[in-house]
């Protein structure tokens, strides 16, 4: 069990798989068992519903371009076991198309429609962004104000935070501490100096939202519709997700098993998820693909430095400006103010993704070429988002505009392959089984005397498998001289070719091992483990003693914290995750 926080969950970024790496494991031994039984096929790509609707057509022919990425936006979903995806691609010359493609009710086969809405997640944080830069233009605030003076009710750490810093996440708050958090001072931290570094914080822009409040008088949401989405002609747009309209969303999916680490490998199980109001100003806004065709094109407007009648000309430009490296939105990404600018094939492009308890979402906006697309889907799935849809959506139009011959669609398994195979393939021995990894053509696979499954990345020197021996944890790589030598599945040590002996939990250590639950789900749960004298998070790796709270080994100055508490019978009944409880699970 790992935690589902997002800021511990940022180790497990690239956690996915295949057809084809299932594939694999029937290649490596043709007696296949998956950790949760054979999972039904899903209808043929060519049967998936497919709608698309032409809004308004322009000056440029994407026909072919849009063929071409409803095409790939199919295989994605079949490659991935996933119910639906909605697609908006626009230009600035007036083009704008929808695409539905499979099942927003996959169990009543009702296909997905341009008017049903989907939550966009994080995606959010550019309208709360926009909403703060046009308040900032009304002189209502100033980028460089002190936040504690914006909002002196809340416990704000001694660091003098500004709401620049908050905006491009250089503040060092946790990612997703409550903004009142139970820790022994009642008070929020910061994890390293200011603008040192990039660390995504949901609990800033949380904070941003109620300095909205305090400064406007009015719900953040409503705020950001006279502000933001009013002027734009989006004023149906959900700022908010409530029962009320709860009829207009597709149906949100998520894995059946969501313990286990092989529980969340693509074509896995998923069940409905259950209905989660939220009012975050972190992300709760529901959108219709038509209505973000709209929005992206006041993106990238912005980013060409003409704000229109939301900002003025200098904001637009000051919004998209980047102001650190962040590597979370790729190679070479960087920062702004609530969205981030990541290179597509050299060439800069806005660019944010979203993440829900049953949605993921993805957008890059190409302000050069004046081309854009968004994609969600009503399903979780692990780290997924459709970042590779809309960044390849973008090459194809591109390439229409300037003539040149479209490009060829992106490797689906190419994510989600373990690249370094051959460095992981090999015999382990446990203290009391074995196993195999085997390198195949199409990634690795794991194998056993009785069946063999699927292996896929789960973050750097991490894998994770549907092995219904293994699936339970992941795999973390031991290196000696840069050679991978053993394995820790759980707290066992697996040799290469040879059993290692089996380190003892420290006796300081042994209270502090066990599962722990919070029954909010974005917090969600973590097993704590011994590995000899180290205590490991699953899924979230090694934490030290800061002294009164524990961080991982590359976070020193603690952005996210552990504290073990409450001490009963030789245990620690609470493990507090960063300002939230999660209680020890006995059973």
């Amino acid at each position: 069990m790992a935690l589902t926080r997002r800021g511990w969950m940022a180790a497990a970024a690239g956690l996915a798989t295949t057809p084809a790496l299932a594939a694999a494991a029937s290649q490596a031994d043709g007696r296949v068992r998956f950790a949760h039984g054979p999972v039904p096929e899903l209808a043929p790509v060519s049967e998936l519903p497919v709608r698309i609707e032409i809004i308004s057509r322009g000056d440029h022919d994407y026909g072919p371009a849009l063929r071409a990425l409803t095409a790939y936006a199919r295989a994605e979903l079949r490659s991935q076991g996933l119910p639906g995806m909605t697609l908006a691609v626009t230009d600035l010359d007036g083009f704008a198309a929808t695409v539905g493609i499979g099942w927003a009710d996959r169990e009543r086969r009702r296909p997905v429609g341009p008017n049903h809405r989907f939550q966009i997640g994080s995606i959010s944080k550019s309208f709360i962004a926009l909403t703060v830069l046009s308040l900032v233009d009304e002189g209502r605030f100033h980028l460089d104000d002190r936040a504690a003076h914006l909002l002196p009710e809340a416990p704000w750490p001694d660091a003098p935070i500004t709401l620049a810093h908050l905006l491009s996440h250089v503040s060092g708050l946790p990612d997703g501490a409550p903004v009142f958090p139970r820790t022994p001072d009642g008070r929020l931290w910061s994890g390293f100096p200011l603008g040192s570094r990039f660390s995504y914080s949901n609990t800033g822009f949380e904070l941003i939202g109620r300095m909205i409040e305090r400064a406007t008088g009015m719900p953040h949401q409503k705020a950001v519709d006279r502000q933001v989405r009013d002027k734009l002609g989006l004023g149906a747009m959900t700022g908010v997700i409530d029962q009320a309209r709860r009829s207009e969303f597709a149906v949100g999916y998520w894995p059946w098993d969501q313990v286990d680490a092989g529980g969340e490998l693509p074509k896995g199980r998923l069940e409905t998820a259950y209905w989660t109001p939220e009012d975050t100003p972190a992300g709760s806004i529901g959108a219709t693909s038509g209505e973000m065709a709209v929005y992206l094109r006041a993106l990238t407007r912005f980013a060409r430095g003409h704000g229109g009648s939301v900002l003025s000309d200098a904001s637009a430009l000051r919004f998209a400006t980047p102001v650190i490296a962040a590597k979370d939105f790729g190679p070479g990404a960087r920062y702004a103010l609530g969205v981030a600018v990541a290179p597509v094939e050299g060439e800069d492009c806005l660019h944010h993704t979203g993440g829900m308890m049953s949605f993921s979402s993805s957008f890059h906006a190409d302000p050069g070429a004046g081309v854009a697309c968004f994609a969600s889907v009503n399903a979780r799935l692990g780290p997924y988002r459709p970042r590779v849809t809309t960044s390849y959506a973008v090459r194809l139009l591109r390439a229409a505009r300037r003539g040149q011959p479209l490009p060829a669609a992106p490797d689906p398994l190419a994510p989600f392959r373990v690249k370094t195979a051959e460095d992981w393939a090999g015999r382990y021995v446990g203290p009391k089984d074995a196993l195999r990894l085997v390198a195949t053509p199409f990634g690795l696979a794991v194998r056993t005397d009785d069946g063999a499954a699927r292996a896929t990345p789960q973050g750097a020197d991490r894998i994770a498998t549907d092995h219904p021996h293994f699936s339970r944890y992941g795999f973390d790589a031991v290196r000696e001289g840069g050679r991978i030598t053993a394995l820790w599945w759980g707290d066992r040590l697996y040799g290469r070719e040879e059993p290692r002996a089996q380190p003892t939990a420290a006796e300081s250590l042994k209270p502090l091992i066990g599962v722990y639950l919070c029954r909010d789900p974005w917090v969600g749960g973590a097993e704590v483990l011994a590995r000899g004298g180290e205590l490991v998070v699953e899924g979230g790796g090694t934490i030290k003693d800061r002294g009164g709270w524990w961080s991982t080994t590359d976070d020193p100055g603690g952005v996210e914290r552990l504290r073990f508490e409450a001490p009963m019978n030789g245990v620690m009944r609470r493990c507090n995750a960063s300002g939230a409880d999660m209680l020890r699970l006995t059973v």
